[in-house]
């Protein structure tokens, strides 16, 4: 698939999903080249008029989350997360994970913090819910500003 801007590659599309329902809210498409996401002055995005309001990406499947659940902003550094703690739902964005709610029957939540204000903050807010809520909570600190930048570095 060739680009307006010219760049040859294809488009990642994932289902966005109510966080407490399951329901289908919209699709989420990031633009990718064989190297990675395209360089793109907006590489991600939702279908137009959908709302994402509540939304996630579910990359496991709710049976699978008993215990634990591990949250990223994206869906590649939720992946990344993927390689340490599973399973893992990618929030969208830093709004929607200061927004994530607690969930029933999860003890567990590990958050991959990005290393940006919007990330760090979304990461803080979120902690303080569920551990408000006396659940264990894990945020990453890593020296990149996410996990996939780290992985990224270490595979170069």
């Amino acid at each position: 698939m060739k680009h307006s801007s010219g760049h040859t590659g294809s488009a990642l599309v994932a289902l966005i999903t109510d966080v407490l329902t399951g329901e289908p809210l919209s699709l989420h498409r990031t633009w990718i080249t064989p190297t990675g996401k395209a360089d793109l002055d907006t590489p991600r995005l939702p279908l137009w008029n959908h709302t994402t309001k509540g939304g996630c990406i579910r990359l496991w499947p709710d049976e699978a989350v008993t215990y634990g659940l591990g949250i990223a902003e994206g869906i590649e550094t939720a992946l990344s997360l993927a390689w340490a703690y599973e399973p893992v739902w990618a929030t969208i964005d830093a709004g929607h994970l200061s927004q994530f709610p607690v969930l029933p029957g999860i003890e567990t939540l590990v958050i991959a913090q990005d290393q940006d204000p919007a990330g760090m903050s979304a990461a803080s807010i979120c902690a303080r819910r569920w551990a408000d809520a006396d659940k264990e909570v894990l945020v990453t600190r890593q020296a990149a500003n996410d996990l996939n930048e780290v992985l990224m570095e270490v595979a170069a």
